[in-house]
C-alpha cells in the first residue's frame, strides 16, 4: 500500500506568490466591504456608573476579603454560601423590580420595539452588565443607540438601588418601632404598678430607706435581669422580619444564655423589700433602654439619606462603543486572505 501523499508546503507558497495581486486584492475588497457596511450599522454607546460598597463592620470586611481569596482555590469552597454586602447589591441591580421600573420609566418597549414586557426585559438585561470589581466597587454599564438615554439608564439603576434601600430601611424601622411602642407602653404599666406596691410597703412597715445589706446584689440583679429583658426584646425584633436560623437571632440567643448563667451564680434576695426594690430598677433600666431604641427607631423611619455612595456617575460617551470599524476590516480582510 501506497502512503499518503504529504502536503507540499513549497507549492503551496509558489502558487501564493504567483496570485499574489488576485489575493491581495480580495483581501482589500473584504475589508473595504465590511468597512462600508459598518457605517451603515446602526451606533451604540456604553454608559458606566461605578459606586463604592457598601459600609460593613471590620468582622464583615475581613470576611468578605478572606471569603474572595479562599474563593479561587477549590478545597475552600465551603465560603462560597457567604454574601456581602456588595453581592447584594449586584442582586438587587440585576432584579426583575428594578428593570421594570427602568422600562415604564424610560418606556422601553417602545424604545426596543418589542410587543411583550418580557422580550423588553430580556433586551435590557442583554443590554446591561453589572460587575463587582475586585477591590468591591460596583459597574453598571449599559449599551444603547442613543447616548443620553445609556447614561440615563446606567444612572437609573443606581437610583432605583437606592430608593429599594431606603424603603426597606424604613419598613424595618417602622416594624420595630410599632413593636418598641408597645413593650414600651407594657413596660411603663408594670414600673407604675412596681413602684406603687413598694411605696405602699414601705408605708405599711414604715421603711423610708433600703438596708444596706445586700443593696449590691439587688442593683446587680436589676442590671442584669434589664438587659436580659433588652435582648428578650431584640429577639423579638428579629423574629419579626428573620428566621431563627440566622446568625443575629444566634448571637442573641448565646447572648441570653450568658445572662442566665450570670443570674443563676448570683445569691438569692432575701426578703419582700429587696425583691421589691429589684422589680423597681429593673424596670426603671428597661424604660430607659426601650426609649432609646424607639427614639433610634424613629430616627431611621423617617430617615432619607442615601444609601448608595456614587463614586463616577454615568456621563454620555462621546464615541460609539460598537460596532467596531477597524476590528472588523481587519477580520474581514484575514477571512478574504484565507
Amino acid at each position: 500500500m501506497s502512503a499518503p501523499d504529504a502536503i507540499d508546503i513549497r507549492g503551496m507558497l509558489r502558487a501564493i506568490a504567483r496570485q499574489w495581486r488576485f489575493i491581495a486584492g480580495t483581501s482589500l475588497a473584504a475589508a473595504l466591504l465590511t468597512l462600508g457596511v459598518t457605517f451603515v450599522l446602526p451606533k451604540w454607546y456604553t454608559a458606566t456608573a461605578v459606586i463604592l460598597p457598601p459600609e460593613e463592620s471590620d468582622l464583615l470586611s475581613n470576611m468578605s476579603l478572606a471569603q474572595r481569596a479562599l474563593s479561587k482555590f477549590p478545597a475552600f469552597g465551603i465560603l462560597q454560601d457567604y454574601f456581602t454586602p456588595a453581592d447584594v447589591f449586584k442582586a438587587v441591580l440585576a432584579s426583575r423590580t428594578v428593570q421594570e421600573e427602568l422600562v415604564h420609566r424610560f418606556d422601553l418597549q417602545k424604545v426596543y420595539k418589542r410587543k411583550s414586557l418580557e422580550k423588553t426585559l430580556k433586551a435590557l438585561t442583554q443590554n446591561t452588565r453589572i460587575k463587582l470589581n475586585p477591590d468591591g466597587t460596583l459597574k453598571v454599564s449599559v449599551d444603547d443607540k442613543d447616548p443620553q438615554r445609556a447614561a440615563a439608564l446606567a444612572n437609573g439603576y443606581l437610583e432605583a438601588l437606592d430608593r429599594f434601600n431606603v424603603e426597606k430601611r424604613n419598613t424595618t424601622a417602622h416594624r420595630t418601632r410599632v413593636f418598641l411602642q408597645g413593650r414600651l407602653a407594657e413596660t411603663d404599666s408594670m414600673l407604675r404598678i412596681s413602684e406603687g406596691t413598694l411605696r405602699r410597703y414601705q408605708e405599711l412597715h414604715r421603711t423610708v430607706a433600703p438596708p444596706t445589706a445586700g443593696s449590691a446584689d439587688a442593683a446587680a440583679a436589676a442590671d442584669i435581669m434589664s438587659r436580659k429583658l433588652m435582648l428578650q426584646v431584640r429577639l423579638g425584633v428579629l423574629r419579626s422580619y428573620l428566621s431563627d436560623e440566622t446568625d443575629q437571632v444566634t448571637q442573641v440567643r448565646q447572648e441570653l444564655a450568658q445572662l442566665e448563667h450570670r443570674l443563676s451564680s448570683i445569691p438569692e434576695l432575701q426578703g419582700d423589700l429587696l425583691r421589691l426594690i429589684r422589680d423597681t430598677k429593673v424596670y426603671e433600666q428597661l424604660y430607659l433602654l426601650l426609649t432609646a431604641e424607639l427614639e433610634q427607631a424613629r430616627i431611621r423611619e423617617t430617615m432619607n439619606t442615601p444609601t448608595v455612595q456614587l463614586l463616577d456617575r454615568a456621563m454620555p460617551p462621546e464615541r460609539h462603543s460598537r460596532p467596531k470599524k477597524g476590528i472588523l476590516a481587519v477580520a474581514a480582510a484575514v477571512l478574504g486572505w484565507i
